[in-house]
């Protein structure tokens, strides 16, 4: 009896394998594009990419790879779990738990703000008292010695919600994920085989506020140091025509910055896009040569026929300062994730109505059949 009884077990762990695969391979029907997706990092700001994909993965975007940094990451690995559990509708399920339980942690941050600072200060809280105290204080003292334990949050959330093994197996949606190593500088890229909570944590690691993460004998900070978010990768390991840029920071200032603050709210905002404008500048650089022939292959056939999009926050999200990138207000995310959306709406319609104008033009320019 008991030898019947490992063999259904077995029998049913099979089954569930199998049927997983299954799933893991079934067409969903897709109305939209397809599209790969570069999702910037911008803390609290990340929730606006949330309700940007919310938007797409509604109206029936294909997606075939996501490249991210920080919270450009996060977004990345539920968006993939989530399809792996039930499509277009499980991404968007994994995509809300993830912002809500953001939203449920922040609630005993000590940064949270409260009802007088929202009446005065809006979600703007760059002249909060609460705010400019921590910031002086993190200044003073590193992670190693407020956070001895390395206490982060997000751990738990990874832990709770993300099943590795079988996100680092599959390849439905190809990831890119960025963070910095911290000896050399340089970019590391973890694809899916490499992704573990670890590896998202190290995304997602800003030095003055946690240890750095090790794996294996380096040691990793946050990927928008060197790549916010990383876009070359996806014309090599991603298929898609369209690749669309979710930007939070758009790095432009229409005066110098006077104040202390507002000096180094520019230097970050600096720092952080900085590697994102010198990929578009070297991305720009070889679609020049591949529509010119000077580059050729298949890197040449594919830069040609690569196009770029980009939505991003803009004047709304500045509007909001650089210190609410770290109110995770759940009424805050919410208000996020409706400007996304509106913004993801708006491009949609866009790109459909130029779609059908291109049709009509082309449909107009066919020769006339003869009459029988």
């Amino acid at each position: 009896m008991m030898g019947i009884g490992i063999l259904n077990q077995y029998l049913a762990g099979w089954r569930s394998k199998a049927m997983a695969a299954l799933q893991e391979s079934r067409p969903y029907v897709e109305k939209g594009p397809r599209l790969s997706l570069a999702l910037q990092g911008g803390g609290a700001h990340g929730a606006f990419t949330w309700g940007v994909l919310d938007a797409l993965l509604e109206r029936g975007v294909a997606v075939d790879a996501v490249s991210g940094a920080s919270a450009g990451a996060f977004n990345a690995v539920f968006l993939a779990h989530g399809w792996l559990e039930g499509g277009p509708d499980g991404a968007r399920q994994a995509l809300a738990t993830l912002w809500r339980r953001i939203g449920a942690k922040a609630a005993f941050s000590p940064l949270q703000p409260g009802l007088m600072d929202q009446l005065t200060g809006g979600w703007n809280q760059d002249g909060n008292a609460r705010n400019l105290g921590f910031d002086l204080f993190t200044r003073i003292l590193s992670p190693y010695q407020f956070n001895p334990l390395d206490m982060n949050p997000l751990r738990d959330l990874l832990a709770d919600h993300i099943d590795f093994d079988r996100l680092s197996r599959s390849r439905r949606i190809r990831l890119f994920l960025a963070a910095t190593d911290v000896e050399s500088g340089h970019l590391k890229l973890f694809t899916n085989r490499e992704i573990t909570a670890e590896a998202v944590l190290a995304s997602a690691t800003l030095p003055w506020l946690h240890h750095a993460v090790k794996i294996g004998d380096r040691h990793y900070w946050d990927g928008g140091f060197t790549a916010n978010p990383p876009i070359l990768p996806l014309l090599e390991g991603g298929k898609a025509r369209d690749i669309l840029l979710v930007r939070l920071d758009s790095g432009g200032s229409d005066n110098p910055p006077l104040t202390a603050r507002a000096i180094h709210a520019r230097l970050n905002q600096i720092m952080f896009t900085a590697p994102l404008n010198h990929d578009l500048d070297q991305l720009a650089d070889l679609q020049r040569m591949a529509h010119d022939g000077s580059l050729g292959g298949p890197l040449g056939r594919r830069l040609a026929e690569m196009r770029l999009h980009v939505i991003e926050g803009g004047e709304d999200l500045q509007a909001f300062g650089q210190s609410s990138k770290l109110n995770a207000h759940w009424g805050f995310l919410q208000e996020l994730h409706g400007l996304g959306r509106a913004r993801a709406e708006t491009w949609l319609d866009s790109r459909n109505h130029r779609e059908a104008e291109q049709t009509i033009a082309a449909a107009s320019r066919e020769e006339p059949c003869p009459s029988s």
